[in-house]
């Protein structure tokens, strides 16, 4: 395997380059432009991002526009890299981020309170809505993680966790930040119709507004100790993004391979750990260290360090945000956004508009109503009839499917018995895996020959089964037949198909050469074709592909004589070949089962 994925290779650099520089460009910008909550380094990276994509500058730096996998741009692989590595480093450095010092006892007693009811409302309504619009549920995790916690931050942290698409993400962050844009305007007459003092008024702006300088800026338009109220309350809200990360993580542990079965350990991400742990450390260090010099220029660089991360993952998600899928989902998502954010605007404001009266058991009274009747929306409109129903209609409107969506899907064709010829081929033509969805791919040890890996994803009563294989660098096949059909496509990389045919006793002949374009289908008759999967360039290839029925005998393969160059064959040129079984694993006739790993043995008492 070599080197960890969290090393960045050379064919990196290109992509974590733009995007860094787009993201610098954008730090820049805000310190150069006059302050105001309506500006953010993260919003303009993200603008930056979409504006190169979408205009001529996209001829300019020589990058194409995104298609599902982005490839075969020259960026490609840089900008997964931002995506998953350096979006990990600046959650892990945000931990230092967390100042406790804000709370008291009766302050926090409040903001726990209220946050208790306030942000599960939130999630019921964001999901009810969602599935009622049509709206991705990662995409409707994302709406509601950035409006329950801490706007662009939360977004950035729970997609790698949801399965939720780049372009995905780039739409959560614009309808987070519209929506504290919204809380700018208009927070603050609510709050004085209300009678609200400074203080109350700063913690219900920290409490329901999205964004933390757009938070603190409504609790500074208080008065007052409103702005540090904010600060207290939306403080509170980063510390639950943990917590909330291991219930995304946990909720959402249907994204792997089926026979995996992990502990809460195993599906807690890494990073959380080592966001808990600065977290830790910044309340210890506040503690050891208090106003040191020294401990504020390491904070200092830490913020520094954040925002320079952060918004070199905003210009790489602006980069995937074509303007015709930020359209086509912006409605929608804003819909949910905006009803996420009126949950948490409504239910903050009557609890503490209750407890500003001294009615605290009024104000639990209000939030758990107001709890249940979000609980109960949510359990109606996404019962297992609801979700089915709103699945098959983005199937057939030709929307991208996660990985996690098209194996519920073929169960559900499968038990309908529709799996046709044509529907498979729109499923895997719509594939496209979500952020995260192939480390099990990427991490396989399960052999599938020389220089190839393999995971089964799904396996179907019918003999179908979804399997995806990683081939490394160079690698080939050698000339092959399955022992069953094969409907698949590129995703990753760069893979060249050579086709053969048999012209006389031990005699065959190269028929065909393909480079297979990406999202483009290929298919093989099984013991009928074949054929020789050859990965061109020094990138790892990644295909994913639904693999028919067994015809019930071993797959064939060639031993040509002579020691030949396959791989510098004309068209036309024939060879000799002695033909025998195919011994590698998924080619003797015993299924997709082969690509599962192990069932590790249960410990013993």
């Amino acid at each position: 395997m070599g080197r960890p994925q969290w090393i960045p290779s050379r064919a990196d650099a290109a992509g974590i380059g733009l995007a860094a520089a787009l993201g610098a460009l954008s730090l820049a910008l805000v310190r150069a432009l006059p302050p105001s909550p309506l500006l953010s380094n993260v919003l303009i990276a993200l603008l930056l991002g979409a504006l190169v994509i979408n205009t001529p500058l996209r001829g300019v730096v020589r990058i194409t526009l995104p298609g599902a996998e982005r490839e075969p741009d020259v960026y490609a692989t840089g900008l997964r890299f931002t995506g998953k590595w350096v979006l990990r480093a600046g959650i892990i450095a945000m931990g230092l981020e967390v100042k406790t010092s804000f709370f008291g006892r009766v302050e926090l007693a409040l903001i726990g309170g209220v946050a208790l009811v306030a942000l599960p409302s939130a999630y019921f309504v964001a999901h009810a809505l969602g599935v009622a619009l049509g709206v991705r549920r990662p995409l409707a995790d994302l709406l509601a993680g950035g409006t329950m916690i801490c706007g662009a931050s939360a977004v950035n942290a729970i997609a790698p966790i949801s399965g939720a698409h780049r372009d995905e993400q780039g739409v959560a962050l614009a309808v987070v930040f519209l929506f504290s844009v919204v809380a700018l305007l208009v927070f603050r007459p609510i709050a004085v119709a209300m009678g609200f003092d400074p203080a109350f008024s700063g913690i219900w702006s920290g409490l329901a507004v999205n964004d933390l300088s757009s938070a603190v800026a409504v609790g500074a338009q208080m008065g007052g100790a409103g702005g540090a109220m904010a600060a207290a309350a939306k403080s509170f809200r980063v510390l639950l993004l943990a917590p909330t990360l291991v219930v995304f993580s946990l909720v959402r542990q249907d994204r792997g391979p089926k026979s995996v079965r992990k502990s809460i350990v195993e599906h807690l991400p890494a990073f959380v750990l080592g966001y808990v742990a600065l977290a830790v450390a910044r309340a210890l260090g506040d503690r050891a260290f208090g106003a040191s010099p020294a401990w504020d220029t390491l904070l200092a660089g830490d913020r520094l360090l954040v925002d320079l991360l952060m918004v070199t993952v905003s210009a790489s998600i602006g980069l995937h945000l074509g303007l015709r899928s930020l359209l086509a989902a912006g409605v929608p998502a804003a819909a949910v956004g905006g009803g996420a954010s009126v949950t948490m605007a409504g239910i903050t404001l009557g609890m503490i508009a209750f407890a500003a009266r001294g009615a605290g058991a009024a104000a639990a009274l209000f939030g758990v109503t107001g709890l249940a009747l979000a609980f109960v929306a949510h359990r109606v409109a996404t019962t297992g009839q609801a979700e089915e129903t709103s699945l098959k209609r983005r199937f057939q409107s030709g929307a991208p499917l996660a990985l996690a969506e098209a194996t519920r899907l073929l169960d559900l064709l499968e038990g309908e018995g529709t799996l046709d010829d044509a529907t498979l081929r729109r499923l895997v033509h719509q594939l496209h895996p979500a952020i995260g969805e192939l480390i099990p791919i990427r991490e396989s040890r399960l052999p599938h020959g020389e220089g190839c890996r393999w995971v089964t994803f799904w396996e179907g009563k019918s003999g179908w089964a979804l399997v995806a294989v990683c081939r490394e660098p160079r690698s080939a096949t050698p000339i092959h037949a399955h022992p069953h059909r094969l409907i698949g496509k590129t995703i990753e990389g760069v893979m060249e198909e050579l086709t053969f045919q048999e012209r006389g006793h031990e005699t065959f002949a190269l028929v065909g050469r393909k480079v297979l374009g990406h999202n483009e289908l290929c298919e093989t008759d099984g013991p009928a074709s074949l054929h020789l999967i050859h990965v061109v360039g020094g990138g790892t290839a990644i295909d994913l592909q639904l693999r028919g029925p067994e015809a019930g005998t071993p797959g064939q393969r060639l031993s040509p004589t002579g020691g030949l160059d396959v791989l510098g064959l004309r068209v036309g040129d024939t060879f000799h070949a002695a033909l025998e079984i195919d011994d590698r694993p998924g080619q003797g006739g015993e299924g997709a089962s082969a690509g599962r790993p192990p069932v590790q043995p249960s410990p013993g008492p």
